[in-house]
């Protein structure tokens, strides 16, 4: 069951920040243990890959994909976190490690930094949606739109390119030049690409294309779980849009993030990624603290949670309504007749 922020019932917001604030601090030893996990977890998760699919034992082949989605996942965790200063209390040990990692994730470090803060520092804002990951027109702009350009938004809001087509192109190719790279520079690039194309000469070389072709299908598949996860953190119907003017970050971070209630193995393999609103509340909150954050602070929190059933239905949402503040399918909306038929 949902509810409205608006109607009070969600404690004091500042009392929330104030409180996750104490969660807003690296620990070494945490930091450390689970980037080790990790880098375990993808490597064993290659390793039995490979060798099950050159014997072919195919239910082994999908728990070393599971793996592999959960290392890539974990791995970018700690990326992503790294790019807030967050992961580990020395920046320097941030940014190196960020940039390494960028290997494994395919993601340019400075260029996905750039990109993801943006995204924090505009979330629920209608008039800064080039800052956000997942383009979402608002009905009036659907009415306005010529019909190429419905088309276009079509194709992109539908379930080929978002869990399919989408996912494919943006790990795969967009980020071999992310958007920004220009301006967080091209040596960044240079060396993440540098650094992906050695870690996979090295697969082949530990694995021959047997562990080529393992990886690419495992990258494939968790590139596209990877996109509906953060497609659905901000796509339920409930969310949160507003003109810049009138954006409240914080009704922005609780009411526009979701929390994805897939259980521990879910949470484990995302590094606690579910727990998306007190992200986008305080993003200095290391990842390996958000779970017990959540669960302390649940009094205060009233969050958007959403079961499997919930996220898939997410699907459906394509449009943000401004008047009934809510997203809507492309089947709710009727184009308004003409002035002639209006006035006869």
């Amino acid at each position: 069951m949902t509810t409205n922020y608006d109607d009070g019932l969600f404690g004091d917001i500042m009392t929330i920040r104030a409180a996750a604030r104490a969660y807003a601090r690296p620990d070494l030893k945490l930091a450390l243990f689970h980037l080790a996990v990790s880098l375990a977890l993808w490597g064993a998760a290659v390793t039995l890959g490979t060798w099950a699919w050159g014997q072919g034992h195919w239910l082994l082949v999908a728990l070393a994909v599971v793996g592999v989605f959960g290392g890539q996942g974990r791995l970018f965790g700690v990326q992503h976190d790294c790019g807030h200063l967050s992961y580990f209390a020395s920046p320097r040990a941030n940014v190196a490690t960020g940039v390494l990692l960028g290997g494994l994730t395919y993601n340019p470090y400075f260029a996905m930094r750039y990109n993801h803060n943006r995204h924090h520092a505009f979330v629920g804002n209608l008039d800064r949606m080039e800052s956000h990951e997942v383009l979402t027109w608002t009905v009036a702009q659907w009415h306005e739109a010529g019909p190429w350009a419905r088309l276009g938004y079509r194709a992109y809001r539908s379930m080929p390119v978002i869990c399919l087509i989408g996912p494919i192109f943006v790990i795969l190719i967009r980020y071999r030049y992310p958007k920004n790279a220009a301006r967080t520079g091209l040596w960044d690039v240079l060396v993440q690409n540098a650094l992906m194309a050695g870690i996979w000469a090295a697969v082949w070389a530990l694995g021959g294309w047997t562990a080529v072709q393992f990886l690419l299908t495992a990258t494939v598949i968790s590139a596209c779980v990877a996109v509906f996860v953060v497609y659905v953190g901000h796509n339920h119907e409930d969310t949160y849009w507003q003109r810049e003017d009138h954006v409240d970050f914080e009704k922005a971070s609780l009411q526009g993030a979701s929390v994805l209630c897939l259980g521990p193995v879910f949470d484990f393999l995302s590094l606690n990624f579910a727990y998306h609103d007190l992200h986008h509340l305080n993003a200095r909150i290391p990842a390996y603290r958000l779970r017990q954050c959540h669960r302390d602070l649940a009094p205060l929190l009233e969050p958007r949670k959403l079961g499997l059933r919930d996220a898939l239905r997410c699907l459906h949402w394509k449009l943000w309504d401004e008047e009934q503040a809510r997203m809507v399918r492309f089947c709710d909306v009727r184009d308004p007749l003409p002035a002639m038929q209006r006035t006869a």
